[in-house]
């Protein structure tokens, strides 16, 4: 019961359909890691059974150092399946089939208006966040590379201030909908990009990737000046658990990976509501040494446990009281009523 990750999404019908589906699709593989890729010890223990949407995926934490990972994850062959297939954005976002996601993108790309960079606010996620922490850090590139740019959103902002971009994803309806608006995207991963460009992004990528040491190597053959990443941190708190991710980033141990090749720390913060992090770095000629922060990392990791076993292992007893007495939609509606009235006296 204690390793339930019980901070679960409601979902629809539909949703609840595909994620059964999914635990049952005998097609996909995975494989056990044995070794933390940080400190390399063998001490790796169970943190979660489940992800926020029900599909059976271990989350499991080294004890040595305190990274946070997927263990059993998905095989290349099972993941570069599960991302072409749009599996995920089914499971995600409820999308019925191929031709409903690629419509309902096309339309929200139709009506989505970019805008010029402004200065950033941390406090709270807002969809072109990314883009004004990076203007205000640098302006000196003219090359913009969206590593899985999704809908590609980026592609349009970058766009909008003139700058020379290109995006590749994996999913082939994302695809379709970039061909239909002239967008310049390729269908394909990480390993396929030959080219050189001046800024690379990732942005929630990053987690979904494996080997990162090696990913580091190919990103720093591919930046010609500067690489964003943007990922789910954990700062105060774990990161929402979802089986996409193969990792959990705090600020140590994402720098670990980045800091240990051919990059200098720009800058980083996180926003304050959802402690996404966001990174910016310089390409160098020659590869850094960064020291990862063992007794810090295990310090916070002991800290995050303790606050949720303790405040959502509580929530959840009473959800499951409530849901039990059949209370909880309305005593959820009234929280968010309350919530939102406290909400707008402060703001």
């Amino acid at each position: 019961m204690f390793n339930e990750y019980f901070y679960l999404k409601e979902l629809t019908k539909l949703q609840k359909k595909f994620v059964n589906d999914f635990n049952k699709n005998s097609k996909l593989q995975f494989q056990k890691i044995d070794n933390c890729e940080i400190c390399k010890s063998k001490n790796i223990k169970l943190l979660f059974t489940n992800d926020r949407y029900g599909i059976n995926q271990k989350t499991c934490f080294c004890d040595d150092c305190g990274f946070v990972f997927s263990n059993p994850r998905m095989t290349e062959h099972s993941t570069q399946f599960f991302y072409n297939s749009d599996i995920y954005r089914y499971i995600y976002a409820g999308e019925q089939n191929e031709e409903i996601l690629f419509q309902n993108t096309l339309k929200e790309l139709k009506n989505y208006k970019p805008k010029y960079p402004k200065k950033p606010d941390f406090e709270k996620y807002y969809e072109q966040l990314y883009f004004d922490f990076i203007n205000n850090e640098v302006s000196d590139f003219e090359s913009v590379l969206d590593i899985g740019c999704g809908r590609g959103k980026k592609i349009i902002d970058f766009n909008y201030i003139g700058k020379t971009t290109r995006g590749i994803e994996p999913s082939k309806t994302f695809h379709k909908v970039h061909t239909s608006l002239g967008l310049n995207c390729n269908v394909g991963f990480i390993k396929d990009i030959k080219e050189k460009y001046d800024l690379v992004i990732l942005s929630h990528v990053f987690e979904h990737l494996t080997n990162l040491h090696e990913v580091v190597d190919i990103l720093s053959n591919i930046t010609k000046k500067y690489l964003f990443i943007e990922v789910p941190g954990h700062v105060t708190k774990f990161a929402s658990i979802q089986n996409a991710h193969n990792y959990y980033f705090s600020f140590n141990t994402l720098n670990h990976f980045i800091l240990n090749n051919k990059f200098t720390l720009i800058k980083s913060d996180y926003i304050r509501n959802n402690e996404f992090i966001l990174s910016l770095y310089k390409k160098t000629e020659k590869k850094s040494k960064y020291v990862f922060d063992k007794g810090l990392e295990k310090k916070m990791f002991k800290k995050m446990s303790k606050k949720y076993f303790g405040v959502y292992f509580t929530k959840y007893v009473i959800t499951k009281f409530l849901r039990i007495i059949g209370l909880e939609k309305i005593f959820k509606k009234i929280f968010n009523l309350v919530k939102d009235k406290y909400k707008n006296l402060h703001e």
